[in-house]
């Protein structure tokens, strides 16, 4: 079918043979207009697009004026490019403007999600407690260095110890670090300007090798699985989390080896079994176990949430804890690390080896168990005292014995 005038100058249409619009044969319209002297002629779409008469004489109309005044668009196709570069923008500016008006809480979820099971409960607690009720609504970009400060206070002032606050705000911090990292956000980190609580964490409390003794019999007759972490923590020096994260697969008995995926300190690391803990883990593989089950499996095979409370209450009942306030003496079962690493420093074990034994970060946390090697330093001075006397000794000696011929010759 040939095509049709209309009414206005320089548009024309004609009809689709089958395809129909609103009762009537769909149109296909077309302009028409002079540029540097040529006449060009162009696609404006289909009436089932919205197009008619009107808006492609207006569109006409527009184009020929902008090729008289020398703007643009001068072209149907430089006005799509331009129409698609516009919406393009407009998505961009509106993405930015979401990404800028993030909320805390948006990028708290992601974070929170991506923890394991322990740490996660732990850190969710103190998020809902303390940070979502004041912050969890609020743009990344609108917290600022005095509004923590503020909150820091606040939570000092409603008793929670200096190591709750120092957490709560190391989680704040984490959320910015990670919103950095995933693009979410390209500001300063205001936790940067805060001072946090200080605090005294480090465990003093060790046991002797007879608490311990009393402790892993009165284990035994209560719970044998709760015995058998409290011996691996103990002569190897894992934690809890690692201790419950344990499958059969991470136990290499031939070599006493046992390989740690999921550590604090990041990477995949190796304890060693003594002879002790080796039959101690031969003893509990079941039947048939498959080498992706836990050693120590929870409720319905999962991991461990947590360490028996049969625990606590055996440290009760012996009496460990009776009358001890500061809770840096109070034995709980991180207490079995502790000394690991305490009795290793007590036999001479150099600092560097417990470190590497005790998978610490850094050897400034190992330095805590300097206090308890055995003073080789005085032991060096006086040996070397000793052999400095010998030798005045021997040089007093020749002395003498110079004077005595001397006095002969005379």
């Amino acid at each position: 079918m040939g095509w049709k005038p209309t009414a206005q100058p320089g548009v024309r249409f004609r009809e689709h043979k089958n395809r129909s619009y609103r009762g009537k044969p769909d149109r296909y319209y077309v302009i028409r207009y002079k540029k540097n002297g040529k006449l060009i002629g162009e696609a404006v779409g289909w009436s089932h697009e919205g197009m008619n008469t009107q808006k492609a004489s207006i569109i006409r109309a527009k184009l020929v004026d902008n090729i008289r005044t020398g703007q643009h668009p001068q072209s149907m196709k430089e006005m799509r490019t331009m129409d698609a570069d516009r919406i393009e923008a407009e998505k961009r500016a509106v993405a930015e403007e979401e990404r800028l008006n993030i909320t805390l809480n948006t990028v708290a979820q992601e974070y929170l999600a991506g923890l394991n099971e322990s740490t996660r409960k732990a850190n969710t607690s103190r998020y809902n407690n303390h940070i979502k009720p004041l912050f969890g609504n609020t743009p990344l970009r609108n917290i600022d260095p005095l509004s923590l400060e503020r909150f820091k206070r606040k939570l000092l002032k409603k008793g929670l110890s200096p190591k709750t606050v120092h957490h709560t705000l190391a989680i704040i911090r984490t959320i910015y670090k990670r919103a950095v990292a995933w693009d979410y956000y390209s500001g300063s980190v205001p936790t940067d300007k805060v001072e946090f609580p200080k605090f005294n964490n480090k465990r003093l409390r060790w046991l002797t090798h007879d608490e311990a003794d009393q402790l892993l019999k009165a284990l035994a007759e209560r719970s044998p699985q709760t015995h058998d972490q409290a011996l691996i923590a103990l002569q190897s020096g894992l934690r809890s989390g690692e201790i419950r994260a344990m499958k059969w697969r991470d136990l290499d008995f031939k070599n006493g080896i046992i390989t740690l995926p999921d550590t604090k300190a990041g990477d995949s690391q190796q304890a060693f079994m003594t002879d002790e803990i080796k039959v101690t883990l031969l003893d509990r593989i079941p039947k048939n176990a498959s080498p992706n089950e836990y050693v120590f499996p929870g409720k319905g095979g999962k991991v461990q949430g947590h360490i028996s409370d049969t625990f606590k209450r055996t440290i009760f009942d012996i009496g460990f804890n009776e009358g001890v306030e500061d809770r840096r003496n109070k034995v709980v079962f991180h207490t079995l690390r502790h000394t690991f690493c305490s009795w290793l420093a007590m036999q001479g074990t150099p600092l560097f080896t417990i470190q590497q034994l005790a998978r610490h970060k850094t050897l400034a946390m190992t330095e805590r168990y300097s206090h308890l090697l055995p003073d080789h330093k005085q032991d060096a001075v006086k040996a070397m005292a000793e052999v400095f006397n010998r030798h005045r000794s021997t040089v007093q000696q020749l002395h003498e014995n110079r004077q005595v011929k001397t006095l002969g010759k005379k």
